[in-house]
């Protein structure tokens, strides 16, 4: 069983909320009426597809480390889910254009080097159908966490004492890349820049989720409640923890 899914879909209740909610924000803006087919990239296990498929569309995974297929085929296996998946790279994705009616990414942008992303969305855009949206999830750059880890990058001795967790990269090189071990949020209006510079019309940008993976199951409700309250508040949603960005292919 690989860690991730034993630390946190396999977790407490709020550490199984904090990832559940990503795939549930990006999939509530998908359509059936609008298209069948989609594709995930950066699928890891392949949670997505197999939540997708058991919603009604017909989902297809990629990734650039396929080894985690391997779990997510038994999984999907088990729960008679389709389960379509290919190991591939972002920038040369192997399908024809026009092949898909919608894309996701849920925590991938920031895991894909930064020199290559806009070759990534350019092909993102090439393999969706005119019409068709692209949503993605990923770390908001102004969130409290994320700037709490730039915090703690520049001081050795504060970094040593919190949590593990995935720390802004400090200059990677190519050679040295791997995507598990690189993170680099973007600010929001870089991601709508790079989007439509590749052709996209951003259609809207929001934040969500302030739950902590430390909350004890015992506070798990009046947190959910409270994360709410915060979402909707103005000026305090926008240092939610994910950002959430939905553009469409012009017709």
């Amino acid at each position: 069983m690989p860690d991730l899914l034993r630390h946190w879909y396999l977790g407490s209740r709020a550490r199984r909320h904090m990832m559940m909610r990503r795939f549930m924000e990006v999939d509530r803006h998908l359509e059936l009426a609008a298209g069948r087919r989609v594709l995930d990239v950066g699928s890891a296990w392949g949670f997505n597809v197999m939540a997708l498929n058991a919603l009604g569309f017909h989902a297809v995974g990629v990734d650039i480390v396929p080894d985690p297929f391997v779990v997510g085929k038994r999984i999907a296996e088990f729960n008679r889910i389709p389960f379509d998946v290919a190991g591939a790279d972002a920038r040369a994705l192997p399908f024809g254009n026009a092949r898909f009616d919608h894309v996701t990414l849920v925590e991938t942008f920031e895991h894909i080097f930064a020199e290559d992303r806009p070759r990534a969305m350019a092909e993102c855009f090439r393999v969706l159908r005119p019409g068709g949206r692209i949503v993605l999830s990923t770390p908001n750059h102004a969130s409290l966490v994320e700037r709490a880890k730039r915090v703690a990058v520049r001081h050795r001795w504060l970094r040593a004492r919190l949590p593990s967790m995935c720390y802004p990269d400090l200059g990677t090189k190519r050679d040295d890349y791997h995507p598990y071990r690189y993170h680099r949020p973007l600010p929001d209006r870089e991601i709508v820049a790079l989007l439509e510079g590749a052709g996209f019309r951003v259609n809207a940008v929001s934040h969500f989720l302030f739950m902590l993976k430390s909350t004890p199951d015992s506070w798990y409700g009046p947190w959910t409640v409270l994360e709410r309250t915060w979402e909707r508040t103005p000026g305090v949603g926008a240092l939610a923890a994910t950002a959430c960005v939905v553009a469409s292919k012009p017709s």
